[in-house]
């Protein structure tokens, strides 16, 4: 993932990382899965499936 946080850390930084990407939609934090990861986001989901 690009940014990897909670889901509000993730958010408050979609913003900086969209200008810089120069994409037309914020992006939305997503989470995890595989696991009890809580709150735990990324902006891009994880290229590898860690999990099964």
């Amino acid at each position: 993932g690009a940014i990897l946080g909670s889901q509000d850390f993730v958010r408050s930084y979609a913003g900086a990382w969209q200008r810089e990407k120069k994409r037309k939609y914020p992006p939305k934090p997503n989470l995890l899965r595989g696991a009890d990861w809580q709150d735990l986001a990324t902006v891009q989901g994880l290229r590898k499936q860690v999990f099964g």
